[in-house]
């Protein structure tokens, strides 16, 4: 509140100021006598500082917003009226000369040229502050929306992280009893994921080495965790290197495919992932095939809801991204393309 008394204090007595240098300067050839002159606009300038500051920080500017707004111009209009003849009656008072002679024009011209004035040039005062105000409102309201967004995508992103942690852990668990081995060296490679998630996924970017390195380490832990029943396989094509994503932002469709895998018993259960760089998009494509059971996998994925995934998508990547997912008899797919 200090700041902005602070502010009003030397801002405004600095524009009022110059508004009188302008027109000092703008009329100074039409007037001989420099003290009339000056008189005069301040005697103006009291009118139009008073039709600026009625206007500015009174009701009736929250009048415009209401169902009222039809009077705010009424009001002006009567207000400049007002003012106009009160101009010209302390003008009267002040100097001792026929105002008629001095500016050449019937008392009523004269009233008619005051209250014009008294309207045009709050008009545009009050213009030029409402866009200050306006762009002000902008550049808040854009800074609002970028830490809507960025406490939105932390959030959309840390449901991720402990749905895999939950997974993850569960399978050591079972592992411990099984192959005590492999319990340690799925931990190894636990340790290793969460070391990226912590101190290399915290960023707006990763390289895409990066995230495929994460699959394919997650992958690892999946593939111990199955054994051979599962029939996996990953295809890489184009140039994946030099360009950066959204971080984790393949693998919630990658959790999708292992957590809703069938567990065909005469049949192979199979998970395909192909990921492949054309010009500026990355297409990945998912695979797997599915218990007739498992009707909710097209509503959840990897813990997250499918909107979530959507919403996710939409901050990052707004109309950079194509997802497409069909659920067909016994199987799942998931494509997706990002324009990076």
């Amino acid at each position: 509140m200090r700041d902005f008394l602070t502010k009003k204090t030397v801002y405004h007595p600095f524009f009022w100021m110059v508004y009188f240098v302008f027109f000092y300067f703008a009329y100074n050839n039409l007037y001989e006598d420099k003290t009339f002159l000056s008189v005069l606009i301040i005697i103006y300038g009291i009118s139009h500082f008073g039709m600026y500051y009625i206007f500015q920080y009174s009701p009736l500017k929250d009048w415009m917003k209401t169902k009222k707004f039809w009077l705010v111009p009424l009001v002006f209009i009567f207000l400049a009226i007002v003012f106009g003849y009160l101009i010209y009656l302390l003008m009267s008072l002040i100097f001792d000369r026929d105002l008629n002679q001095e500016f050449q024009s019937s008392t009523f011209s004269i009233i008619v040229y005051m209250v014009t004035s008294n309207i045009f040039t709050p008009v545009i005062f009050l213009g030029l502050k409402a866009q200050k105000e306006n762009r002000k409102s902008r550049i808040l309201e854009d800074k609002r929306e970028k830490e809507r967004i960025k406490n939105e995508l932390h959030y959309l992103k840390s449901q991720v992280n402990p749905h895999f942690l939950f997974n993850t852990i569960n399978s050591i668990y079972v592992l411990i009893k099984i192959d005590p081995e492999k319990a340690s060296e799925t931990l190894i490679k636990l340790s290793n994921l969460l070391r990226s998630q912590l101190y290399e996924f915290s960023v707006e970017r990763i390289d895409i080495q990066k995230e495929l390195e994460y699959l394919e380490n997650y992958i690892e832990l999946e593939k111990i965790r199955k054994g051979n029943r599962l029939d996996f396989k990953l295809e890489k094509e184009g140039e994946l290197q030099g360009f950066q994503i959204a971080p984790l932002v393949l693998i919630p469709f990658l959790e999708n495919c292992f957590k809703h895998l069938s567990t065909h018993l005469d049949r192979p259960n199979i998970i395909r992932v192909k990921i492949k760089r054309q010009g500026n998009t990355l297409e990945a494509e998912f695979f797997n095939t599915s218990e007739s059971i498992a009707q909710n996998q097209q509503n959840t994925m990897g813990g997250l809801g499918l909107a979530n995934i959507k919403r996710r998508l939409e901050l990052v990547y707004p109309d950079q991204y194509e997802l497409n997912i069909r659920k067909g008899e016994g199987d799942f797919n998931v494509n997706l393309k990002i324009n990076f």
